[in-house]
């Protein structure tokens, strides 16, 4: 999906009004793409989540791995 960056209205969809931050569904990926072009839309990638390393217990020194 892309994201409106700046607010307007869709002639292909009866003139319903994108506010900014809505979501624009990418059916058809031409229409996005020019209204990424004409600055109304910005497709993003999905952010991929992020490796967070595991919290610990308090006290807990090792990982419990016993590679000795």
């Amino acid at each position: 999906m892309a994201t409106v960056i700046k607010k307007f209205r869709e002639r292909y969809q009866d003139m319903k009004l994108y506010q900014i931050g809505d979501k624009y569904p990418d059916d058809d990926s031409k229409r996005v793409q020019y209204l990424v072009e004409q600055g109304y839309l910005s497709k993003e990638a999905d952010p991929e989540p992020e490796d967070k390393p595991r919290r610990r217990k308090k006290g807990v020194t090792d990982d419990g791995d016993s590679d000795d």
